[in-house]
C-alpha cells in the first residue's frame, strides 16, 4: 500500500512541474514600455521603442529609459532589428502604449502593422493605443516627463483622460479587424511645449484617419455613444452665445445618461437615424448663482439642451463628412435588414443618412443637497 502511495505521490508532484519548462523570466528581459510606429521613405516603416530600466543602489532607485529606433520593411522586421540593437533579451510583453504617427494612418491601412500583437502568444493586447501629431518618434524621445518615464506618463495621461470620459477607452485587442461594423476612434496627441497632450480624438473610416474632434468635442461624442467612466463634465455658455463675457459659463457634471439609437427603414428602402439624449446633471460652477429659482433653473435647463443638440448636430456632420460611423449604424444594418446591407455602397450611403437628433438636459442637483 506503501509502495502504490509513494509511486502516485511522485506522479502528482511530476504533473505539477511539467507547466516550468517555457518559462521566461523578467529579469533576463529588456521591456518595452512605448512603442511608436511612423511612415518611413520608400514604403518602409520607422519603429521607435523606449525600454525603461530602474536601477536599485544604496542612494535609492533610479528610473531611466533607452531609446531605439529603426527602418523595418514590416513590424516583425522592426522587432528584429531592435533586438540586434538592445543588450540583452528584447521584449514587448510589459508594453504600455502604442503610439501611431499622423501620417502612416492617414495614407496607409494600419491592420497588416498590428498583425504581429494577434499572433505572438505573450502580446501585449491590453496596452492602449493612441495618434500622435507629427512623429511617434518624436513624442517617445522626449523620453521623461518629470520622474516618469514617457512611456509611464502617457499611459497614466490616457488612463485619466479615460476616466473622465474625454476619449474613448481602446487597447489593441479592441482594434481586432473580425469585430467590424462600426469605425473606432484614438486619442489624439499633440506636444505641447514639451507635454504630451490629448488634444481630442482621431476619427477612422475602416482602418484610415479620416477626421479629428477636439477634447469638447470628443466628449460630448462620448454622450452621443452612450459612454460615461467615471467621470463626464462639460462647460457651456449659461447666457448669449455672441456674450464674451468669460464669467457667463456653467459647468455641469452627467450623473446618469440615457440614450436610445433606432435606425429606421422606410418602405421604399430609405435610411433614417432618430437619437435621443437625456442626461440628468449636476451644476459644479455657476456664477450668475441664481439657481434657486425654479424658473432661472428651468430657463438654463431649456438653454443648456438646445446647446448640446447644436453641438451634436455639428458632430454628427463631421462624423458623416469623415465616414465615421462611431455608432455602429452599419451593425444594426448587416443585424436587421440584410438583404439592404448587401445593395447599398456603404461609404456613399452614410454620409447622406439623415439624423434626427434631440437632447434634453435636467438638472437634478444645484450644490451641496439634490
Amino acid at each position: 500500500m506503501n509502495k502504490h502511495l509513494h509511486w502516485v505521490m511522485i506522479g502528482s508532484i511530476a504533473a505539477l512541474l511539467c507547466g516550468c519548462w517555457d518559462q521566461q523570466l523578467l529579469k533576463n528581459e529588456r521591456n518595452v514600455s512605448i512603442s511608436g510606429m511612423d511612415q518611413g521613405t520608400d514604403g518602409m516603416l520607422q519603429s521607435t521603442v523606449s525600454i525603461r530600466d530602474i536601477t536599485v543602489t544604496e542612494a535609492g532607485s533610479k528610473d531611466r529609459s533607452e531609446v531605439h529606433s529603426v527602418m523595418a520593411r514590416s513590424s516583425q522586421h522592426a522587432t528584429e532589428l531592435i533586438d540586434e540593437e538592445v543588450s540583452g533579451g528584447y521584449s514587448s510583453a510589459k508594453l504600455r502604449v502604442l503610439l501611431i504617427g499622423e501620417a502612416l494612418v492617414k495614407n496607409a491601412d494600419i491592420k497588416p502593422y498590428l498583425d504581429l500583437y494577434y499572433r505572438d502568444p505573450k502580446s501585449p493586447l491590453t496596452a492602449r493605443i493612441a495618434v500622435t501629431k507629427g512623429k511617434a518618434k518624436d513624442m517617445i524621445e522626449l523620453q521623461h516627463i518629470g520622474t516618469k518615464t514617457i512611456g509611464l506618463y502617457i499611459d497614466d495621461l490616457l488612463s485619466s483622460m479615460e476616466e473622465s470620459s474625454a476619449i474613448p477607452r481602446v487597447n489593441i485587442e479592441t482594434l481586432h479587424p473580425l469585430d467590424r461594423g462600426f469605425d473606432f476612434a484614438l486619442p489624439y496627441l499633440i506636444n505641447h511645449k514639451g507635454m504630451p497632450t490629448v488634444s481630442g480624438i482621431a476619427m477612422f473610416s475602416g482602418t484610415k484617419m479620416t477626421g479629428k474632434l477636439d477634447r469638447d468635442e470628443a466628449r460630448v461624442y462620448l454622450l452621443l455613444s452612450g459612454s460615461k467612466n467615471k467621470n463626464a463634465r462639460l462647460t457651456l455658455k449659461s447666457v448669449d452665445l455672441n456674450n464674451t463675457n468669460s464669467y457667463n459659463y456653467v459647468t455641469f457634471e452627467v450623473k446618469k445618461l440615457t440614450r436610445k439609437l433606432k435606425v429606421i427603414v422606410s418602405d421604399k428602402q430609405q435610411i433614417r437615424v432618430k437619437l435621443d439624449l437625456k442626461l440628468r446633471v449636476s451644476i459644479l460652477e455657476d456664477p450668475s448663482d441664481h439657481l434657486y429659482k425654479m424658473s432661472v433653473m428651468h430657463d438654463l435647463e431649456r438653454f443648456l439642451s438646445e446647446q448640446m443638440r447644436d453641438e451634436s448636430i455639428a458632430i454628427i456632420q463631421k462624423m458623416q463628412l469623415a465616414k465615421h460611423d462611431g455608432f455602429g449604424i452599419a451593425r444594426r444594418l448587416m443585424s436587421f435588414h440584410p438583404e439592404l446591407w448587401k445593395q447599398i455602397d456603404w461609404k456613399k450611403e452614410y454620409p447622406q443618412i439623415p439624423f434626427d437628433t434631440s437632447v434634453s438636459l435636467q438638472i437634478v442637483n444645484t450644490g451641496i443637497t439634490e
